[in-house]
């Protein structure tokens, strides 16, 4: 590439990223586009029988859309395909995804919103009949999503299929699974499944991933203005109900049990 095809395309960049910071600085007077990649989760993001988006995650960007005088596009795919879609600028941001305390975020391929947008319950699911010792997991087959294999400090096996790793631990065929107790529980009660014991493994940060750079703090300012207004008027907590639940140590494998 010449020098003279070097200066259009900074020219276009830099163009490009005027035009962010000028939406930026005009406090949204004018209707913003967007995109927005949802991790396909229960109660989080799904998919109806009509085709049509629901869940927290969808109502909370609907919500950011109507404070922030902006539209954005949706759509909800797989949890890895998801965040690969924020990492190829597919689109702007992604939700959700869990901040490890001590990660080294100069080394991912993506950055965190500075605002949480709630706390979420990591649980250890495994075989009633089979207790495992949470401070040795690394000697035993533990699996948890394959997005989420880099947040574990022991080696960890990922899955695409968050029910069939439920239904393999209450079969005895894995030693244990990790992932949110929002999401997997209802897989617990929809499938009846009698053998598995709960236990909290850890309470994450849910943040949703921005693009690194100049575009990522612009849309990092975005999200961080249309939560604030939300929360001002106090319907934040109400919009996200549906995921927002404290770890609830209730027992599958217990005839008496309390639900989750």
């Amino acid at each position: 590439m010449n020098s003279a095809s070097n200066q259009i395309l900074k020219s276009g960049i830099i163009a490009l990223l005027l035009g962010f910071v000028l939406i930026s600085t005009l406090a949204y007077a004018q209707p913003i586009q967007l995109s927005a990649t949802l991790a396909s989760l229960p109660k989080s993001a799904e998919i109806n029988e009509s085709g049509e988006i629901k869940g927290a995650f969808v109502d909370l960007i609907r919500n950011l859309d109507r404070v922030s005088n902006s539209h954005t596009n949706m759509v909800v795919v797989p949890f890895k395909r998801s965040i690969n879609n924020l990492t190829n600028a597919s689109a702007d941001y992604h939700i959700p995804l869990i901040k490890t305390p001590g990660i080294d975020v100069q080394q991912l391929p993506y950055a965190f919103s500075t605002q949480t947008l709630f706390q979420v319950a990591f649980v250890l699911y495994t075989h009633k009949d089979k207790p495992l010792d949470i401070s040795q997991l690394s000697n035993y087959d533990i699996v948890t999503d394959s997005a989420h294999i880099n947040f574990f400090p022991f080696p960890i096996t990922g899955t695409p299929c968050l029910p069939c790793a439920i239904r393999k631990v209450n079969a005895g065929r894995i030693d244990g699974f990790i992932f949110a107790q929002n999401e997997i529980d209802p897989f617990i009660h929809q499938y009846d499944l009698n053998n598995i014991h709960r236990q909290l493994y850890y309470n994450f940060e849910v943040k949703a991933l921005i693009p690194k750079g100049k575009v990522g703090r612009i849309v990092d300012e975005y999200l961080t203005n249309a939560i604030m207004k939300l929360k001002k008027e106090g319907v934040y907590n109400k919009i996200l109900a549906p995921v927002l639940a404290p770890y609830n140590d209730w027992q599958p494998y217990l005839k008496n049990k309390t639900e989750g």
